[in-house]
């Protein structure tokens, strides 16, 4: 079968490869979809980590064509979305539901192999079968969307709480539409791309902003009447972290969500993060989320279907991974039928 196989930084390479021998709790699955994460490019990049040798690709759905004999409750034909995190649930952190600081934490696409590829064999227990007639270019987002309920859960947004979510990118998008589930009464989306004010406001957003806009602050201050309640950063820098700190409020809460580069810092004022009672959290990973973000994506109330995607096949992912995002694609999808559209 066709595989995109990490090598080493910056060296990818489309061969043949073959599966493994399948377990009796294994599934083999036919990959329709897997998202390009920006996790991958960083994996090429050598800004973090897979282990070589690794088929990549870790947001993905597909149709079971073969199943173990103790894979009770699936059936050859099922469409399933795959949760790529696997735990030990051995080992102290697990044992107290912190599954996902795992001691021996392995994932599909990082360190055991992923959907670039044809296909795939998956651990029964982390599949999720999806209705028929659900698009399984859709089913693809459920990985991203479960990480991003994390991240709202971590920020904790209340009924009213003005919210601004730095980075208009596929994330921010996702952030968007589950901030309004959760209650805020105005969103604000900082980002720096005019077409991507325009999905964040097609989705919900009630105000879009650059974050090289003189008087940022100042405009931010007006709408929310001195800053943010909640700030999600969803880009994954130095600058975007800085700018949400600016951007909080007293006794506000800003979730650092972007995954930023091995070795990057900030500074914080400590003085005025003193006088803000300011909570700073992270978000990692998807600890119990991703069923909860099939049910959202199977009853359309985070919508994916006006996200725009960029269908690639084995041919474009050197293409692709060579020049980075393209400013104006939101998401990069492999799928081994070019001819299935969200």
């Amino acid at each position: 079968m066709k595989s995109v196989v990490f090598r080493d930084t910056e060296k990818l390479e489309i061969i043949e490869t073959k599966l493994q021998n399948l377990k009796d709790d294994e599934l083999i699955i036919e990959v329709a979809n897997c998202g390009v994460c920006g996790t991958d490019f960083h994996i090429f990049n050598g800004h973090s980590y897979a282990k070589q040798n690794t088929i990549l690709g870790h947001e993905f759905a597909g149709t079971i064509i073969t199943k173990g004999i103790d894979c009770n409750g699936f059936e050859i034909g099922d469409n399933i979305a795959v949760d790529p995190n696997i735990y030990c649930g051995k080992c102290d952190y697990c044992k107290v539901g912190k599954i996902h600081f795992c001691e021996n934490h392995k994932a599909l696409g990082v360190t055991e192999d992923g959907g670039f590829a044809e296909y795939v064999i998956v651990p029964v227990s982390q599949a999720y079968k999806l209705p028929k007639e659900f698009p399984l270019s859709q089913a693809a987002f459920a990985e991203p969307l479960s990480c991003c309920i994390r991240g709202i859960d971590q920020a904790e947004i209340k009924h009213g709480d003005s919210v601004i979510i730095v980075g208009g990118g596929t994330i921010g998008l996702l952030m968007l539409q589950l901030a309004k589930l959760a209650g805020a009464s105005k969103i604000i989306v900082i980002e720096l791309n005019d077409l991507k004010h325009k999905y964040a406001l097609e989705l919900g957003a009630d105000y879009t902003l650059s974050p090289d806009k003189i008087n940022l602050l100042f405009d931010i201050n007006k709408i929310t009447k001195g800053g943010a309640d909640k700030v999600i950063e969803c880009v994954g820098s130095t600058d975007a972290v800085t700018l949400s700190i600016q951007l909080i409020k007293r006794g506000g809460t800003v979730v650092i969500f972007g995954l930023a580069p091995e070795g990057k810092s900030v500074q914080l004022n400590l003085q005025d993060a003193f006088k803000k009672e300011l909570t700073i959290k992270t978000s990692f990973l998807n600890p119990f989320t991703f069923g909860r973000a099939i049910e959202l994506l199977i009853n359309r109330k985070v919508v994916v279907g006006s996200i725009p995607v960029t269908q690639i096949g084995f041919d474009s992912f050197k293409e692709i991974f060579s020049t980075s995002y393209k400013r104006n694609t939101l998401k990069y999808q492999f799928t081994n039928k070019l001819k299935e559209t969200l």
